[in-house]
């Protein structure tokens, strides 16, 4: 027979319920796929290496160093220069959050009968259908034999409970472990937990530097991209830097004792090292790195070049400095810790009577260059003290207690669904002629060659009496 003409929709036509419901299916069935999470996963795996290989924020002329202009304004319209922050970053993350609620609501239809539908007595076909049973014929009436049963599912596995029966029979049921059917929810939760904290602590924290010179105190930091951020009604103020080395002149430990400060007053006063910060008002500070910020006193060897006379001379930044039993003075007017390669050096003002003002460079590593110079003092650096400079990295993470909350709800999870099963027994007690029917049922959803070592426990101790009084008879008649 030949088949009817096909159906025609035409435009503005309503689709029928069954249409309308096939819609909306396949749509849930496309968010709650895995290749969409494996896809999703990958795709923001592959963002966060580039988000962790290029830096974020940083100025322009940070990244001009590193990158032509053309790739440079490639990454700033891609959004790879503010990853974090980007519209289609922050849609794959709601897409996934969307994909983990619909993979969670439609297995929510099947794990929530284990907790709100009875599962306590089953019809017979659900009986055999359960992968363990058992059956034996017992001695006795089926409620003296009920107390003893009900003593060994609490010793052996968990406290049973008395079902009433449709088939006038005893009916005990037990389980432990039900929430073993909830771990995955819990992993769910702390996936989109820790999101959230993640976009809390990216959209309303921040990260930048700041340096900050002995006896000087900041109340500001100065972001990647060049946004300044001051802190919430106090200030830092560096008390004193300190710095050890080893024999090799690498730096072992450097330390920065930090005071806070609100209106004038100091709240606290605390060191911080590497790994061991400063938080005060959600506002944490990092030791991680430092500098030398110029001198705070340097010992000069000034000798005379006519008497042949030297004097060893303490000197300070700034500070006019005269030379004993003569009229000149000298200025130190400037340090870098290293002038051309050529290691530390102090810029001098040198004034000497009937000579023109000097204004000459002296190096600490090379003071054979002073001998060039004309003059009748003739100036050698002996020591030089440092005043160093802190330099700290300011965090500030609003979501990561959030995260936290997330990383524990993820260990429930996994502990509920890797180290718990939900185990299942019936036992059900129907009285025959000659005593007593015992039929015993079990299941469990994980670890089942486990479970089925514990139900031949329970089986056999459910079964003691019964062989304890075949034991006697066979005794009674070969006596």
């Amino acid at each position: 027979m030949g088949q009817g003409p096909a159906p025609v929709f035409l435009p503005g036509y309503p689709l029928s319920k069954k249409e309308e419901k096939g819609v909306f299916s396949s749509l849930g069935d496309s968010l709650s796929s895995l290749k969409l999470t494996i896809a999703l996963l990958i795709i923001l795996a592959v963002a966060s290496i580039f988000g962790t290989v290029i830096p974020q924020n940083a100025s322009p002329e940070e990244y001009l160093r590193f990158y032509k202009f053309s790739t440079y304004k490639i990454l700033k319209i891609l959004g790879f220069l503010d990853m974090y922050h980007t519209g289609w970053f922050v849609f794959l993350l709601a897409l996934l959050s969307l994909n983990l609620v619909v993979c969670s609501w439609r297995r929510l239809r099947v794990t929530r009968k284990f907790f709100f539908l009875p599962g306590e007595s089953m019809e017979d076909e659900q009986w055999k259908a359960l992968p363990l049973h058992r059956k034996f014929l017992q001695q006795g009436l089926a409620v003296d034999i009920l107390p003893r049963f009900q003593e060994v599912l609490s010793r052996i596995f968990t406290r049973p409970k008395l079902v009433e029966d449709s088939k006038q029979a005893y009916l005990l049921f037990a389980e432990k472990e039900k929430p073993s059917r909830i771990g995955v929810y819990f992993i769910h939760l702390s996936v989109l937990v820790i999101l959230v904290g993640a976009l809390i602590g990216s959209f309303l924290g921040f990260r930048g530097n700041v340096n900050i010179g002995e006896g000087q105190a900041a109340d500001q930091v100065i972001l990647r991209n060049g946004q300044q951020v001051r802190f919430p009604g106090f200030s830092v103020k560096l008390e004193k830097f300190s710095v050890s080395f080893y024999s090799t002149g690498a730096p072992q430990e450097f330390k920065s004792i930090l005071t806070i400060m609100e209106k004038g007053r100091k709240i606290l006063t605390e060191p911080i090292l590497v790994n061991h910060p400063l938080t005060y008002k959600g506002i944490t500070f990092y030791q991680s790195s430092y500098g030398v910020a110029g001198v705070a006193e340097a010992i000069l060897a000034v000798k005379d070049r006519q008497s042949g006379e030297e004097v060893s001379i303490a000197a300070q930044m700034g500070n006019r400095t005269e030379i004993q039993g003569s009229s000149s003075f000298f200025l130190l007017d400037r340090f870098l810790p290293d002038l051309q390669g050529m290691g530390p050096a102090l810029q001098i003002i040198f004034s000497e009577p009937n000579r023109p003002q000097q204004n000459f460079w002296v190096f600490q590593n090379h003071p054979e260059l002073e001998d060039q110079r004309a003059g009748r003092y003739r100036l050698t650096i002996k020591g030089i003290e440092p005043r160093y400079y802190s330099g700290l990295q300011v965090t500030k993470d609003p979501g990561v207690g959030v995260v936290w909350a997330g990383c524990l709800i993820m260990i429930a999870g996994f502990y509920m669904t890797f180290f718990m099963s939900h185990r299942r027994i019936w036992v059900r007690l129907t009285e025959k002629e000659g005593g007593t029917l015992v039929a015993i049922a079990g299941s469990s959803h994980r670890d089942r060659t486990g479970f089925e070592e514990e139900f031949k426990k329970i089986d056999h101790a459910l079964r003691e009496p019964r062989r304890a009084h075949e034991e006697n008879k066979e005794r009674g008649g070969q006596s």
